[in-house]
């Protein structure tokens, strides 16, 4: 291999250093929010569903347990066009207070033309959206109520986790989830790069409706997260925050197979090539580099062998920097016993990384029983 390419390799990993040193000690910096003040903001949570019989009964007995006041929160549940059971679940809610609308068939389906009916049905102005299939502590709306108006903001990012884990599917699903929700509470708070999981955001329908919504990213079959984050953070400078309490971890569902885990990336990687942020492209291309490197690296030592003691040496030196950051994360997600796999989950990671990039370049996946081409 020439050597001016092994150069490239050890700047893009010096690279990747700084970046996870920044993001680390950026961590330790940030303060937790805890909800003290007494709030009556009226609130639409509007929830996007397809396919969901198996959660959401369980999701809006959550809502419905909030300590919230009832009297303040409304409850929209948008059917996306489901084949299951999902709407009549929902509308055995209906003398709770649980409101379902059901996209018809002439509509073009999708969470995008979900979230839009619902926030148009909505008759508050402070919007909450979430996934179906999430559970809530008991002081969610609150605390999220609470940080709005405490921080004036118009949009608001907060924290997801998964569940306990059952098998090692789920622990390096969850592993992976801890680090891109530091990353995220890192890059948000300190205003580098905007980042968000769509289980737990709050935005005011003003925003939502002064930047058109989805109008010019609604062609794309992902992004009512991230892309609608970068339309209002352009809008509204400054405004928008991450809340960064245990009050407001969301809490959903991991992926049942590593090929349905395979496809949700694939599906989150596809929204990359549209992100407006010239900083977080960056970040992203060098991860995916870096990650390709080191494999090829590793099938190069078939034939030079140093170069496979060159690649071992930087994913142990990754392993550590890594760490460092994952164990301050996991101790505030309380899954600090997930660590154990932390290691052992490293070379598969870096594999699922470059093939999700890959394909989602490409965006070619199936998500919710539909085919995206």
């Amino acid at each position: 291999m020439p050597a001016y390419l092994i150069d490239i390799v050890l700047l893009l990993f010096v690279a990747y250093a700084i970046l996870i040193t920044l993001i680390s000690n950026g961590w330790k910096q940030l303060e937790q929010f805890n909800s003290r003040n007494s709030v009556s903001t009226p609130v639409s949570i509007i929830i996007a569903a397809r396919n969901e019989e198996r959660f959401i009964s369980r999701c809006l007995a959550s809502l419905l347990e909030q300590d919230y006041p009832h009297t303040l929160m409304e409850i929209i549940v948008v059917d996306d066009q489901s084949d299951d059971r999902t709407a009549d679940i929902i509308r055995s809610f209906s003398n709770r207070g649980v409101k379902l609308l059901q996209l018809s068939d002439e509509m073009l389906g999708g969470k995008k033309t979900a979230i839009s009916q619902g926030i148009a049905a909505a008759q508050y102005n402070t919007i909450i959206t979430t996934d179906a299939d999430c559970i809530y502590p008991e002081g969610w709306v609150r605390t999220m109520l609470d940080f709005q108006s405490t921080h004036d903001a118009v949009f608001v990012a907060a924290p997801v986790m998964f569940r306990e884990e059952n098998n090692f599917t789920e622990r390096f699903q969850s592993l992976d989830l801890i680090a891109l929700q530091s990353v995220t509470a890192v890059a948000v708070s300190k205003q580098w790069f905007n980042m968000c999981n769509g289980a737990n955001l709050l935005y005011t329908k003003e925003a939502f409706e002064k930047v058109k919504g989805f109008e010019g990213i609604d062609n794309i079959p992902t992004g009512d997260d991230m892309l609608l984050m970068e339309k209002i953070a352009s809008a509204y400078p400054g405004k928008v925050k991450y809340c960064l309490s245990k009050e407001a971890i969301v809490v959903t569902e991991p992926m049942q197979t590593w090929g349905m885990f395979l496809q949700q990336r694939i599906r989150w990687a596809s929204k990359s090539t549209h992100y407006q942020s010239l900083s977080i492209k960056l970040v992203l291309l060098s991860v995916y580099l870096l990650n390709l490197s080191l494999l090829v690296l590793l099938c190069a030592s078939v034939w030079f062998p140093l170069l496979g003691l060159m690649s071992l040496g930087m994913m142990l030196a990754k392993y550590v920097l890594e760490l460092m950051l994952m164990k301050s994360a996991a101790r505030f997600f309380e899954k600090k016993d997930l660590l154990r796999w932390f290691g052992i989950s490293q070379p598969m990671h870096i594999l699922y990384t470059v093939c999700a990039a890959m394909l989602g370049w490409v965006k070619r996946y199936e998500w919710k029983g539909r085919a995206v081409r």
